[in-house]
């Protein structure tokens, strides 16, 4: 990525519009950026970084503070960067969130974040991206860095230059793995873990099965086989050899079950057919019985036949008789009607004659009426007119009241629009200064924020100042128990080797007793003894012996531990230090010393700064709230005017129409009174003389329409009672007719059956239920005595020549053999039970035992390889830090090209390939190699000078190799923010020599710097300048 352009506006302190052009450098790729302190030199590194990826280049710089505090309020905070990457040009222009005073209104709105980018063309710009994610992920994507690589990579910014080096082994993994993004590697060791742990369980899960699948194997009660501790193989060969056996046994007792299931079959038949000959004797007996009973029942069904039949003839008369009756009850209902009839039709006839007279009286006064209705009309004409003219006038009379009160009304809501004017006035002075309490505020909780967290910082290093302390004084007593235990450990250790002493010179008495000269010693073989043992003075008891040796073992045991405690409370403290030191590095600014005095005296001052600024911040919040409740005055009087004004137009727009409402209702008025005549102006008396002549109209149509409807009604009724009487006359001959008639042919039928008298036809008719209820017993008795009939016949056939059968002895002989046949049954079951149930074993053993061998040899490969690749091994090097060492070692070899020429070939960057200690993991921590003496140390040993030369060494070394091996990366611009003061004048140009080297890799290179020789050695300067509006900026050469 090469810088093109970079544009800012009210960012940081640059209030004004500023436009650094970096296509002016030409050919001088390395520029110094001076101007005096705060100007802004490191802003410009923040520009660039916050409109790649929305946040500022260094660790302690945020997005919120970003907007210049000398911007006016109307003025729009952005920046906008154009950079060429891989031949083709980007622009990217990003807006932090905001607070912007309101268009309309009083107070101040909130602006949100906002993010555009741009592919520049030759035929213009096509956007890319204007949505903040999208941006981000896009600027990432070609880039190839996210923003920790890009800050890391490109801009080392002030302050941050010591991490590079100084960061611990765990720390500077981290960095390298988000810039070489090995995190696979982390993700690979852990699969294998993972992996190597599943497979574990797996081969415990699969043992666990083939234990309970040996439970299951039935061995039978004749066998005495142990599966303690028996190997799975050898299970299944013994398992398999029970088979066998088992199979045979099952053979034998199926051919024995064979037989006796043939002897309970014959037995049970020979039970069935003596039980249905049984059957058939006891059927014979109750057909007998049945038959005798039915033939007593004979005289009862004959009677039954005769009432049926009786009772059939019957229902053939009684069809005749009812037509008969019906026709009888007929013939008198329409005399009885005929009577009616004949009396109606004398009464309509009366009325018709007397309502004809009426109805041509009322026909005759027909002009009379036409002339009341005439009159009505025309006074009810003359109501309309009259009401039409009394409404004008009243509505005139309204006219006139609404608009003078419209009047009054517009010159009180003018009045008070004028005070609201003067009172909002007087408000806006009050609230003039509302912008700077509010950047006060701003500033103010800023730094109280600092503060507080300088503040949380030095308590923090105050606690663990004191525990190391308290830890040192620990150390202290500890010792002087140590050497208590360590020379109790060395007497009971001088006193057991003694008394070992002294028991060897007492077995040498003892053999030298035995001694004799000529004869051989049973230890040297020599057979001369110049020298035998002497006696000793003291003789140690085996008592002695063992409590000397007690005693010598407990304070070896009590050393023991305390050298275990020694070493714990030594690398306990040496961690509490190196954190204090950790600690107390950020913070030397405040404390000069690690002294607890001096930490306190540090946090005490703070909290007293930190009270002073909450005052300040109350005083102004207080401040704030008066001039908001201001403004919020301001917002309601803007309301109420907005109101008013909105009012007024409307009253004087009414105001304008009832004007015009007020003339034409004056000239319609003028109008009536010039056309119309009327009889009285009264409107209640012309409405009283218009209803008495609707009243008179409305009373005589009334009588005439009711003659009208009378007479016709009354007429129909007196030719409809005509019809009647005449079509009832002939019904009534045609019903005597039909009378005579059913009469004739119910005679006839009833001679035709011979019955005695009408009495007895009458007791002989049934109903259809009674017959077939006669019928159905009748059916059933023939039928059922016929069929008794031939089953005796058919019975005494079957039993001739047979004899009852002895049923109970025969049930107990298939009884016995069906309990034998049991039995056999279920010893053949419980055998092939078992039968089955072992060949299932054997084969889930034999699958279960084939898969586990297959997980076990899986296991051996993934559990070794997850131990390497976690560190597990002698070198304590884990896979992804071997990865990340091997990058580490290329960038120490491009970093040591320049460290050896920065400091004249005295110092090398190495990689320690000491194991870590405690368990921690190796790999990644850096040594020096200082060739005046020959020794490797700590890069932590070096002057602020050497420690500048080796990280700017280390932070181009790193950059050539993220460019050669992170995909695509581009690395065409450095930054470098201070550093260079901490040099002398030679390692200075020996800097500067090596810095311009980069030239040749076509790379753009600012440096921040207030050291004179740099602006000496380097013509191109990008000059920053201050004012009361702001800093501005611009490239001056040489």
């Amino acid at each position: 990525m090469k810088a093109l352009s970079l544009t800012m506006n009210a960012f940081g302190p640059y209030r004004l519009k500023q436009t650094i052009d970096f296509s002016t450098l030409g050919e001088e790729s390395i520029f110094l950026i001076t101007g005096p302190t705060g100007a802004g030199k490191t802003t410009i590194f923040d520009a660039m970084c916050f409109a790649l990826y929305g946040r500022a280049s260094g660790s302690d710089r945020d997005q919120d503070s970003m907007r210049s505090h000398f911007a006016d309020q109307e003025e729009t905070t952005y920046v906008d960067f154009q950079f060429e990457l891989r031949g083709k040009s980007y622009r990217i222009l990003r807006m932090p969130k905001q607070m912007r005073k309101k268009e309309r209104g009083v107070g101040w709105k909130e602006d949100p974040a906002r993010a555009e980018l741009y592919m520049v063309q030759e035929d213009g710009e096509k956007l890319i991206a204007s949505k903040i994610k999208e941006v981000n992920e896009h600027i990432e994507e070609v880039l190839s860095l996210d923003y920790e690589q890009f800050r890391k990579m490109i801009m080392i910014p002030q302050g941050e230059f010591r991490k590079l080096i100084s960061e611990n082994s765990k720390e500077r993994e981290e960095i390298l793995q988000r810039i070489f993004k090995t995190q696979f590697y982390s993700e690979l060791t852990e699969y294998f873990k993972t992996r190597s742990k599943s497979l574990e369980k797996e081969i415990e899960q699969f043992q666990w099965k083939i234990n309970q699948e040996i439970h299951k194997v039935n061995w039978g009660l004749d066998s005495d086989t142990s599966l303690e501790d028996e190997d799975p193989e050898k299970i299944i060969g013994l398992l398999e050899k029970r088979l066998d056996e088992q199979k045979q046994w099952i053979n034998e007792e199926r051919a024995h079950l064979e037989v006796l299931t043939n002897q309970s079959e014959q037995y049970q038949n020979d039970l069935q057919k003596a039980k249905q000959l049984q059957e058939n004797f006891d059927e014979l007996e109750r057909a007998q019985e049945e038959h005798q009973q039915l033939k007593k029942r004979d005289g009862v069904i004959r009677e039954i036949e005769a009432e049926l039949t009786k009772g059939k003839q019957a229902a053939q008369i009684f069809p005749y008789e009812k037509q008969w009756k019906e026709r009888e009850q007929e013939l008198k209902e329409q005399k009885e009607l005929l009577s009616k009839k004949e009396e109606m039709l004398q009464e309509k006839s009366k009325e018709y004659e007397e309502i004809k007279l009426m109805y041509l009286e009322k026909e005759a006064q027909d002009d009379e009426r036409q002339a009341l209705k005439e009159d009505w009309k025309n006074k009810l004409e003359e109501q309309k007119k009259l009401n039409d003219y009394l409404s004008i006038s009243r509505q005139l009379q309204k006219t006139r009241n609404s608009t003078e009160n419209f009047r009054v009304q517009i010159k009180k809501y003018e009045e008070e629009q004028e005070g609201l004017r003067q009172q909002y006035k007087s408000l806006k002075n009050k609230a003039n200064n509302e912008r700077e309490i509010t950047n006060e505020r701003l500033e103010k909780r800023n730094f109280l924020e600092k503060l507080k967290q300088q503040s949380h910082s030095l308590e923090r290093l105050w606690s663990e100042l004191k525990k190391l302390n308290r830890m040192r004084s620990h150390y202290q007593t500890f010792m002087k128990d140590y050497q208590e235990v360590k020379s109790h450990q060395e007497r009971t250790k001088l006193a057991y080797e003694g008394a070992l002493e002294e028991i060897r010179k007492h077995h040498a008495y003892t053999l030298s007793l035995e001694l004799d000269e000529g004869n051989k010693c049973p230890v040297c073989g020599s057979s001369s003894h110049p020298n035998p043992a002497q006696k000793p003075e003291h003789i140690m008891e085996e008592s002695e012996l063992d409590q000397l040796k007690t005693a010598y073992e407990k304070a070896e045991e009590a050393f023991r531990k305390a050298q275990e405690k020694l070493i714990q409370v030594k690398s306990e403290g040496e961690t509490q230090r190196q954190l204090t030191e950790a600690l107390h590095q950020d913070l030397r600014e405040l404390t000069s010393n690690m002294e607890e005095t001096s930490v306190k005296e540090a946090y005490n001052q703070i909290s007293e700064e930190i009270s002073t600024v909450q005052t300040r911040i109350s005083t102004l919040d207080e401040k704030s709230k008066r001039i908001q409740n201001t403004l919020k005055e301001m917002e309601d009087i803007e309301t109420k005017l907005t109101s008013l004004e909105e009012t007024l137009i409307i009253k004087k727009q009414s105001f304008y129409e009832k004007q015009q409402e007020l003339t034409r209702l004056e000239t319609k008025e003028q109008s009536y009174r010039e056309n119309y005549t009327f009889s009285t102006k009264d409107e209640h008396e012309l409405k009283e003389l218009v209803q008495k002549a609707e009243d008179q109209y409305v009373k005589e149509e009334k009588k005439w329409v009711h003659i009208q409807q009378r007479y016709s009604k009354i007429r129909d009724e007196f030719n409809s009672a005509k019809v009647s009487e005449n079509e009832a006359k002939k019904y009534k001959i045609q019903v005597e007719t039909a009378v005579q008639q059913h009469y004739i042919e119910f005679k006839q039928t009833f001679d035709q059956f011979h019955f005695m008298s009408i009495e007895d036809y009458q007791k002989s008719l049934l109903s259809e239920k009674e017959m077939r209820n006669k019928q159905t017993t009748i059916d059933e008795y023939n039928q059922r005595m016929a069929i008794i009939t031939d089953r005796i016949s058919d019975l005494q056939e079957k039993l001739k020549g047979e004899e009852r059968p002895h049923i109970e002895n025969l049930r107990s002989k298939w009884e016995e053999s069906k309990q034998e046949l049991n039995r056999q049954q279920q010893k053949v079951n419980e055998l092939h039970m078992s039968v089955k149930q072992n060949e299932k074993v054997l084969e889930n053993l034999g699958n279960l035992i084939q898969d586990q061998g297959e997980l076990a040899n899986q296991y051996y490969d993934i559990a070794e390889l997850a131990q390497l690749a976690k560190g597990d091994n002698p070198l304590r090097l884990s896979l992804e830090r071997y990865v990340l060492a091997a990058f580490l070692d290329e960038i120490l070899v491009q970093a040591n090209i320049r460290l050896d020429q920065m400091t004249d070939h005295r110092y090398q960057l190495i990689r320690s390939d000491e194991v870590a200690k405690r368990g921690a993991q190796s790999g990644l921590d850096l040594e020096v190699l200082d060739h005046h003496t020959g020794q490797q140390r700590s890069v932590r040993t070096l002057s602020g000078g050497e420690g500048f030369k080796a990280s700017l060494s280390l932070a181009l070394g790193m950059a050539d190799v993220v460019q050669s091996h992170a995909g695509g990366v581009q690395l065409d611009t450095l930054f470098i923010d201070e550093g260079f003061g901490t040099l002398d004048e030679i390692s200075l140009e020996q800097a500067i020599e090596c810095l311009r080297g980069l030239q040749d890799g076509n790379r753009m290179l600012g440096i921040i710097s207030h050291v004179p020789q740099l602006k000496e050695e380097i013509p191109a300067k990008l000059q920053i300048d201050t004012g009361p509006d702001g800093s501005r900026v611009k490239f001056v050469f040489q």
